[in-house]
């Protein structure tokens, strides 16, 4: 009957489950004795006891070491165990275990699980090369640290292991990044056959095997046709398992290894690890095509070359690795330079492509060749970006979701020169995008820069077919390994040049370099954020205070205007006429976001409506920005003296005149002066009003200044003093004659050709601040859009006078600000934010030109900033 179950598969990878660490048998040329590491007694042996030790019957178990070795050589081997743990082999040359006169032996040790190993073996003091091992490693390194490339490196190895180690063929093996075997070096005898550039498969060296070559950094087969001499007992009695050869030099060696070097006609092999960065690189192989057997000083030559190989191997590809990271770094440098001065992250990635894909060598060559030939694509806010040779976008977009889904499992980094072979759909794209390294530039996988390279067909020669056929050989249905070896050549297909460790790592740094400015962004949103909620609470705290106090003035006014009212309708009107006046101020209030308002705008609008043609009103001073304080009290004050004018006064007939003019006397305190005349004769009042209170009284309390009414029978005259404290800024005198003007002028009070640094990113304004300077013969330096160039400009050049708008693209130019400041030029913000509420403590008292601005205001700022 047919049975349902498969067959199981039987290929070399069988080889992989062999337990070649616990064979239970040794090479018969030597001897070994497992002893209890405490008490030393025997537990097992193997091999020619009798020979190397004179032990014609093999010790029962539980026999003392003693039986068999001398009490000096007891009391040596207590002395290492003693001191060291004894994980690794310790040689101990003749003639310290010496045990038959006239016969030369080494010995070696080591310790596992438990038990003390000894391996006997016979020497040969002869040897030229035993006389001084050490002047024969330095004999063999001597020059070789030099070699202009690692070719030529590996074959000078090659030719020093075949001169001292004497095998007809000595091999550099280098394993590559799918565990295939190239031969990259090579030193032979004459007459065989090179097997220089011939590449083996991976099953050739199975996984334990390659483990193995980890831990022990010598392996030696002496001949290959030989009777394996088995442990006795199989079994450890002490510990009940197999005792653990993987350190031991005569460790058998599997039937299908020996097998497959009979195949190939070797008779006898060596192998030295070459392990770079802990991972085992290749091997230095040696075939012998008769039985060989190295003397175990000589083995310990080549073990400590190979050690020593692989140390100098280490530190080139180091150098050499430094030497990529840090020219891959300053590219790196420019890259980030360049995106700093962008405010879209994206697109600042999308203008960078050139850039990014000349950062990775694309095409398999070094930066320092140039431009690649290879492709990038930059997915970033659902947008493609490519550039050079790629695949569409639709296959970009579909490898891009492939890898968001995979991407966790390659922290961030995902490399492989056969992506068809890994993401199969990939396959339709071989021929521009068999290669792929891609790096997640968002904290969650969903943006990404990828680099791509072509498709590099490859002839590749192997010693004999790779694909190795299962064979029923002589030992029944076991695999026996192949038996040709004859060059076997295949084409390779959608593979592409592999990527270099330095690709990786310029990869890793761009990729951490650019989290970083993600990050950065994201929090510094989030604190903008905050600035914003903050601003917010303050604006609704001052609302609500100007309301309030709004309200509270109101109240006050009905009170008051109640008290001297002697009719409803006077009630009415004289509360009607205040709230107006009240108004007026908090309007022009609102148009100076709440910085200050001009006496001249506030004298203007109160007397608006009493002008006349003849111009009977004169109104002159300089342009003096009251605080809002001031230029509330001080605008009823100016609505009680107009409407008592208006009735009574000056302005109650056609001849009267008005003066309302003020001045900043020496100690900085604001003079005005209210003086009618022309009109009817004035009578002193009976008693005092509400206005006449208002403006004595009210006007002090709210300012710390004070107020004074004369009742003269030519006109009244009225004179208010404000503190220091009230006056908010002072300009130019608003109305001047043409000759007035000359010597305060702002091309005037400063001299023609000063160089004026431009801080802004509106180019409207822009054009504005250029025809203003270039008017009046002032160069412009800049203009900087961005704080980058803006920092760059106030360290570098030379300037008098800066204009700073205060938000650059976002960016706020507080450090500009500093510069100027500390290189003593004078400087002004320009802005549409409310100065007092956003400029530091640091530049409170900076001069501000409020947006939008006329060329007029520009010129006034400058001024005042150049004194």
């Amino acid at each position: 009957m047919a049975s349902n179950l498969a067959e199981p598969q039987v290929d070399l990878t069988n080889c992989d489950r062999e337990p070649i660490h616990i064979p239970g048998t040794i090479l018969p040329h030597g001897a070994m004795i497992v002893a209890d590491c405490q008490t030393l007694q025997i537990e097992q042996v193997a091999g020619d006891l009798a020979g190397l030790l004179g032990v014609q019957h093999p010790p029962a178990e539980g026999t003392s070491l003693e039986a068999i070795l001398t009490v000096d050589q007891i009391e040596h081997l207590r002395t290492l165990l003693a001191a060291s743990p004894l994980q690794r082999p310790r040689h101990i040359l003749d003639p310290a275990f010496r045990v038959l006169p006239g016969r030369p032996v080494d010995a070696s040790i080591y310790v596992t699980d438990g038990s003390l190993v000894i391996e006997f073996e016979d020497a040969d003091p002869a040897d030229p090369h035993a006389i001084d091992p050490l002047a024969c490693v330095q004999d063999m390194l001597d020059g070789i640290d030099v070699s202009s490339d690692l070719q030529t490196y590996c074959q000078l190895a090659a030719d020093r292991v075949r001169r001292i180690a004497g095998y007809d063929r000595v091999m550099i093996y280098r394993f590559m990044g799918d565990e295939s075997g190239w031969v990259f070096a090579e030193a032979k005898r004459d007459d065989l056959s090179p097997y220089l550039d011939l590449h083996y498969p991976a099953s050739d060296i199975p996984k334990q095997a390659r483990a193995l070559y980890l831990t022990s950094w010598l392996r030696l087969i002496t001949e290959i046709d030989y009777t394996p001499a088995p442990l006795t007992p199989a079994i450890n009695p002490r510990s009940g398992r197999p005792l653990d050869m993987s350190f031991a030099t005569l460790r058998d060696v599997s039937s299908i290894h020996r097998e497959y070097l009979r195949n190939m006609g070797v008779g006898a092999s060596m192998s030295i690890s070459i392990i770079s960065e802990g991972k085992l690189w290749g091997l230095i192989a040696c075939h012998h095509y008769t039985p060989r057997r190295l003397p175990r000083h000589l083995r310990a030559v080549c073990e400590l070359f190979g050690s020593m190989f692989s140390l100098q191997l280490e530190a080139r590809q180091r150098a050499e690795q430094l030497s990529q990271r840090l020219e891959s770094r300053k590219e790196l440098n420019h890259i980030m330079h360049a995106l700093a001065g962008d405010d879209d992250y994206g697109s600042g990635l999308v203008n960078q492509a050139e850039r990014l894909l000349n950062y990775v060598a694309a095409d398999g060559l070094s930066l320092r060749v140039g431009q690649s030939e290879g492709g990038i694509a930059i997915r970033v806010n659902d947008g493609i970006t490519t550039r050079g040779q790629t695949p569409n976008d639709d296959q970009i977009g579909a490898l891009t979701d492939w890898l968001t889904n995979h991407m966790g499992d390659f922290e961030g980094v995902f490399a492989t020169d056969r992506l068809g072979e890994v993401w199969p759909p990939a396959k339709e794209f071989a021929d521009v995008g068999s290669g792929l390294l891609a790096i997640s530039i968002s904290r969650e996988p969903r943006d990404f820069i990828l680099w791509f390279r072509q498709e590099a067909v490859e002839e590749v020669t192997w010693g004999g077919d790779p694909q190795k056929p299962v064979e029923t050989g002589p030992n029944g249905d076991r695999l026996t390994p192949r038996k040709s070896f004859d060059a076997w050549t295949e084409t390779v297909r959608g593979r592409s040049a592999p990527w270099a460790s330095s690709d990786n790592d310029a990869a890793f740094d761009l990729r951490v370099s650019l989290l970083e400015v993600v990050l950065r962004r994201i929090d510094a949103a989030a604190r903008e954020r905050l600035r914003a909620y903050e601003k917010e609470q303050l604006l609704m705290a001052e609302l609500d205070h100007r309301v309030k106090n709004t309200l509270a003035n109101i109240q006050a006014l009905v009170a008051q205007t109640g008290r001297t009212a002697n009719s409803l309708t006077e009630f009415v009107e004289g509360l009607d006429r205040r709230i107006r006046s009240m108004a007026r101020a908090h309007s022009l209030l609102i148009k100076s976001r709440w910085e200050g308002v001009s006496i001249r705008s506030l004298v203007e609008d109160e007397l608006a409506a009493h002008q006349r043609p003849r111009g009977h009103i004169a109104i002159e001073g300089a342009n003096v920005i009251l605080t809002p304080k001031a230029a509330l009290a001080v605008s009823l004050a100016l609505h009680e003296l107009a409407t008592n004018a208006a009735k009574y006064g000056a302005l109650s007939v056609g001849a009267g005149r008005l003066s309302v003019c003020w001045t900043i006397d020496p100690k900085g305190a604001f003079d005005l002066s209210w003086a009618e005349s022309g009109g009817p004769r004035v009578q002193p009042p009976k008693q005092r009003g509400f206005g006449s209170t208002l403006i004595e009284r009210a006007l002090g309390l709210e300012t710390g200044g004070n107020a004074h009414l004369t009742f003269a029978p030519g006109g009244v005259v009225c004179r208010i003093v404000l503190p220091s404290n009230e006056i908010y800024r002072v300009d130019l005198p608003a109305e001047l004659s043409s000759e007035d003007s000359k010597p305060t002028s702002p091309t005037s009070a400063a001299k023609d050709g000063l160089r004026v640094l431009v801080v802004e990113d509106s180019g409207l304004v822009l054009m504005l601040i250029e025809d203003t300077l270039a008017d009046h013969a002032w160069e412009l330096v800049g203009p900087a859009t961005r704080l980058s160039k803006a920092l760059s400009l106030a360290r570098e050049e030379a300037f008098d006078a800066a204009i700073l708008d205060v938000n650059l693209n976002g960016e706020l130019t507080w450090d500009v600000a500093s510069i100027c400041k500390e290189r003593g030029i004078p400087f002004l913000f320009s802005t549409g934010y409310d100065g007092a509420t956003i400029l530091p403590e640091d530049f409170a008292s900076v001069h501000v030109v409020n947006k939008p601005f006329t060329a007029d205001d520009l010129l006034k700022g400058l001024t005042v900033i150049l004194g």
